[in-house]
């Protein structure tokens, strides 16, 4: 008799995070190729990949996406590795465009992050797929996968940095989001899957539609993003006039009096606690958000179709629903409190360098 799906799952889980030391050690050997030629830029990698801000799950979804496709997430370790490079770098780009830690970040001087941030979310994971034991053919698809994603992941963060709220189209902020984040994750799902299935052409559909869940997958996680920011209370996104797509739809289908108001709000917000406080309870308004919650909704059913047409009988299928689903259980469209495939995915954040590489005792894990 097979096992019972909530004990299977669990174990499949910790499987991959069994993984994670792997993905330390497969770091610290790309590291180790910068020494001594490059001691500066090696010391400054491995502090941000040690100490730099990570991001929940950011080594899960290729292996997960391997798994799905051939039952084994081990052969993904390079390319979870090179995910986890992309989010180390996008987040420590992130931190210093906020320019809200003071002089140091991590520890560091922001101009040597910022340096070694470049050098680790391109040079580094070009230099790893590079050296990846596969066919050339492979190795150009995989590479090509990862700029596209770069390229498309700075295209809109521009986009996002550059939009105004009054001057942005709800379809602009889709294609904003589209790359900003949708292509992060497509990027780890393509590659994941290309790998699996050694599809060294761009004609593969399967590619694509992995790509295609990935992308609605980002999506979804810039969402709820936004959302956390606003039920949180922290109205960070307001605070900055950020064009956020729940604000831009106010701005641009609610009644003339109502968005009068939401525009003099937004004017006073980056001064004003109470005026963010008032522009966040007009976006939650259960009015504003209904067509809001049916894009969300349609979004949510295509990310399970995807993975019920691509992969309807791995295992690791399951893990990768609840991972869709976790991405609306704060959001407004959270039909049920643990959605429709069970609990939350259980796997922690990705791996920080291997603790003998990084020189200093007080660094965290």
């Amino acid at each position: 008799m097979s096992a019972h799906p909530t004990t299977v799952q669990p174990a499949l889980e910790a499987r991959i995070a069994d993984l994670f030391p792997q993905v330390r050690e497969y770091l610290g050997g790309l590291l180790d190729a910068y020494r001594p030629r490059y001691a500066h830029l090696r010391t400054m990698l491995e502090r941000l990949i040690a100490d730099g801000r990570r991001t929940p799950h950011e080594c899960a979804l290729p292996f997960l996406v391997h798994a799905a496709v051939d039952g084994d997430p081990a052969p993904a370790v390079p390319v979870a590795a090179v995910h986890a490079l992309w989010w180390r770098a996008a987040n420590a780009f992130d931190d210093v465009t906020d320019g809200d830690r003071g002089t140091r970040l991590y520890g560091i001087d922001p101009g040597a992050v910022m340096t070694a941030a470049l050098e680790c979310g391109y040079a580094l994971p070009l230099r790893a797929l590079a050296a990846l034991p596969a066919a050339a053919p492979l190795r150009e698809r995989l590479t090509a996968d990862y700029l596209d994603g770069w390229t498309a992941a700075c295209d809109g963060q521009i986009g996002d940095i550059l939009g105004s709220p009054t001057g942005t189209s709800p379809e602009e902020v889709l294609t904003v989001y589209r790359h900003k984040s949708g292509s992060v994750y497509a990027m780890a799902a393509t590659m994941a899957a290309r790998l699996a299935l050694g599809a060294d052409g761009a004609g593969d559909r399967r590619v694509t539609s992995w790509g295609e869940f990935g992308q609605a997958l980002g999506m979804l996680a810039q969402f709820r993003n936004d959302e956390d920011d606003l039920r949180s209370g922290g109205n960070e996104d307001l605070g900055n006039r950020t064009a956020t797509y729940l604000l831009v739809r106010l701005l641009h289908s609610a009644p003339a009096a109502t968005r009068q108001r939401a525009v003099e709000l937004l004017g006073r917000s980056a001064d004003s606690d109470a005026s963010r406080r008032q522009l966040a309870a007009m976006l939650l308004d259960p009015g504003t958000l209904a067509s809001y919650q049916r894009f969300l909704a349609d979004l949510h059913r295509r990310a399970h179709a995807l993975l019920d047409a691509l992969a309807p009988a791995s295992p690791f299928t399951a893990s990768l629903h609840r991972r869709v689903d976790d991405e609306v259980r704060t959001t407004a469209y959270a039909t049920a409190p643990a959605g429709p495939h069970g609990v939350h995915c259980t796997l922690a954040p990705g791996p920080a360098a291997p603790a003998q590489a990084r020189e200093r005792p007080d660094q965290k894990v």
